[in-house]
């Protein structure tokens, strides 16, 4: 039976080809949308990893920065400074808001500097200046590239024109757009004065950012301190539960799709052969070998489409990122182990409509003209 379960398999080549690259098509499409989504997962909190900073101090309540606000008197900084432990201490304010360049909105994190003396300005640099001066800008190479900007161009933040001086690297997902200007020029935007948004605060050698942190908390009056390994999860999980719900949609559609794609590769597969399967249940087999024998067959087509779709995702989501600059792809072990679980339930499922068919043959149809 065995035998006549592989010979059977691969006794129409293109046909199994076929069906392998369909389903492959199918099990490629879940991977692209989750790449997709933990990529700008985690590009979303590009500047959080890469800020350098032990400990994110911020207004009592906050506990991220994506789609969140937070205000603090500066004065806190100095309170920040004083705690025991605390090393160095960096000051951002933060605003989300649409910046327009050639007449292009894009929503964006305006982050203002305490320039020249920050650790909280962009780590990479395609052109350019990485710090901003008055009435300057540094934006992600990304977005210029998008929207024709060049050193020298203007981008338009609210109601006043700033000059661009640099264009950064990591900065930039389809969420948002990390954009540069001084702290003194994104205060006369927000038409406050001596407040900050998140103080960054580097701890000395030895000294665990968790206990600083309940420290800060202890010792300054009406803050958050977490930190900076949680304050990234923080930021990371709230991007995952905006597009939770789109990603387990296109992997309902993905998977829905590969297990018909499947059933009817085998099932084609066993009403092509239903005379070889009347003649091998003549000679004894039972309907739990021809249950075990399909089931063998869906899994194999399915395992096959499984490799062929990892395969085609790392050869491809490389060349989509090169193509398409705005597009940040990261196939995961995560998401490649989730499809290798809904591969096991597509292959189970797939099985069952073409196996009970097969065991439905009547061996006395192997003798009849």
């Amino acid at each position: 039976m065995w035998r006549w379960t592989i010979s059977s398999l691969f006794s129409q080549p293109l046909a199994l080809i076929a069906s392998i690259a369909t389903a492959a098509s199918a099990f490629l499409l879940v991977l692209v949308f989750e790449a997709v989504y933990d990529g700008e997962a985690e590009q979303v909190v590009a500047y959080l990893k890469h800020a350098d900073a032990d400990v994110w101090v911020m207004q009592q309540g906050v506990s991220n920065m994506h789609m969140a606000t937070s205000y603090l008197s500066d004065y806190k900084t100095k309170q920040v400074r004083d705690v025991p432990g605390v090393a160095g201490v960096d000051q951002i304010l933060y605003l989300n808001t649409v910046v327009k360049s050639g007449g292009q909105p894009w929503f964006s994190f305006i982050v203002g500097l305490d320039v020249p003396d920050t650790r909280a300005g962009p780590w990479a640099m395609a052109a350019g200046r990485s710090l901003p001066g008055p009435g300057e800008v540094v934006v992600p190479a990304v977005f210029a590239g998008m929207t024709g900007l060049a050193l020298g161009g203007k981008v338009r933040i609210t109601d006043r024109d700033f000059t661009v001086v640099g264009l950064s690297e990591g900065t930039f997902s389809m969420a948002n757009s990390v954009i540069f200007v001084t702290r003194r020029d994104l205060e006369d935007i927000m038409t406050s004065l001596d407040i900050v948004s998140y103080i960054l605060v580097k701890a000395e050698t030895g000294v665990d950012p968790a206990a600083l942190a309940n420290d800060i908390e202890r010792d300054v009056d009406k803050v958050t301190a977490i930190p900076s390994g949680q304050f990234v999860f923080n930021d990371r999980n709230m991007a995952v539960q905006m597009g939770v719900e789109t990603i387990a949609l296109m992997t309902l559609i993905g998977a829905s799709l590969a297990v018909l794609l499947v059933a009817f590769a085998i099932y084609s597969l066993i009403a092509r052969q239903r005379r070889e399967l009347a003649v091998v249940k003549a000679l004894g087999a039972s309907n739990r070998t021809v249950y075990l024998s399909v089931a063998f067959q869906a899994a194999g087509i399915t395992l096959a489409s499984i490799v062929l779709s990892v395969l085609l995702a790392m050869l491809l989501m490389p060349a989509a990122t090169a193509l398409i600059p705005q597009l940040t792809l990261k196939l995961t072990l995560a998401s490649v182990g989730r499809i290798a679980v809904v591969g096991a339930v597509v292959a189970l499922i797939a099985s069952l409509i073409p196996a009970r068919q097969g065991a439905r043959v009547d061996p006395l149809s192997a003798f009849h003209a």
